[in-house]
């Protein structure tokens, strides 16, 4: 089985390159010349440098192959409305318009919860439930997911490719550092959290995300498939910090997340504590979205292919905090 990855460099995408390569599987990745690149290619794998702004280059790169995933995205760096939505939308057509025209088996596009708006109280968020109806009004990664995700379910309705939708959480491993959840920051040694500490915060630690997307790419079957990926559904904001300060051995103190709603008409004042990404376009539905407790239905992908965490919380934050060799 011949595979593409797109963003074969990023955090994801160089996970998913590694577990391949030790199954040995042949693997191409499209990625743009770098060092990160040099090395991929070091290790075994084949590297066709390009962007996804190049469709020439897109062909090339899923020409021959079966599985293409593509994971390639403009996520955290800075950058304005155009731009991400050049990469993560534009990126994503001339990546499935390419597989279709190379007569790929099955693509694997890397979506995200993010594409979900706000819900009401108590409703569970699975497969379902309707995209975000305003993405305007969200930062411009998501706005852009969204508008990728809606282009990829059509185009595979459209044309029958066979398209696997996955949409994790916050993803979080080694060499990258633990989330506080949607809104936070540090303070010395003490990690500020800010909502409800019962709120529900979906995380995917890295190597039970792999898992998932390789049992989701071996289902039978040509149709459209869509799954919400999350470790724990039911973990809260003060479980998950729980565990982290026992590991880490540094406290986390929560505040309530209402008085950033009515600071949010000024702005300036409250994007610190957002993720970079979520600094662009910050608007109040966006904040009220975010403190939300928003409670992710993962029944599909356990009943469809039987994955579950292999990796436990404890364990998935030790990992992430050891010391990387070399």
């Amino acid at each position: 089985m011949r595979v593409c990855i797109t963003g074969g460099t990023g955090f994801l995408g160089r996970a998913l390159v590694r577990r391949l390569l030790d199954e040995g599987a042949p693997i191409r990745v499209l990625a743009r010349p770098s060092r990160s690149a040099d090395e991929l290619e070091a290790r075994g794998a084949e590297v066709v440098r390009g962007e996804l702004s190049d469709a020439k280059s897109v062909e090339s790169a899923v020409k021959g192959t079966d599985i293409v995933y593509h994971s390639a995205a403009k996520v955290d760096s800075p950058g304005s409305k155009t731009e991400f939505l050049e990469t993560n939308v534009g990126g994503t057509e001339r990546v499935l318009m390419a597989c279709l025209q190379q007569g790929v088996s099955r693509v694997i596009y890397m979506s995200s919860l993010a594409v979900y708006g706000p819900v009401r109280n108590g409703q569970r968020i699975d497969e379902d439930t309707p995209l975000d109806e305003a993405p305007e009004l969200r930062d411009f990664y998501s706005h852009s997911k969204i508008l990728a995700d809606e282009f990829a379910a059509s185009f595979a309705r459209k044309t029958g490719l066979p398209v696997v939708i996955i949409r994790p959480g916050i993803v979080y491993g080694p060499s990258k550092p633990l989330p506080l959840g949607l809104l936070g920051f540090r303070l010395g040694k003490v990690n500020i959290v800010l909502g409800n500490r019962n709120r529900r915060v979906p995380l995917n630690y890295i190597e039970n995300l792999i898992d998932a997307v390789q049992l989701a790419t071996n289902l039978k079957g040509e149709r459209l498939r869509q799954f919400n990926v999350v470790d724990d559904d039911d973990l809260t904001l003060a479980q998950y910090h729980e565990t982290r300060t026992e590991v880490e051995k540094k406290p986390a103190l929560f505040f309530p997340g209402s008085p950033l709603l009515l600071a949010a008409p000024f702005v300036r004042a409250v994007t610190h504590v957002l993720p970079r990404r979520e600094s662009n376009n910050f608007s109040q539905y966006h904040l009220k979205r975010a403190l939300q407790d928003r409670w992710y239905d993962t029944r599909r992908i356990r009943e469809e292919t039987g994955w579950a965490p292999k990796v436990q919380l404890r364990e998935a934050v030790q990992r992430t905090l050891r010391p990387i060799d070399g």
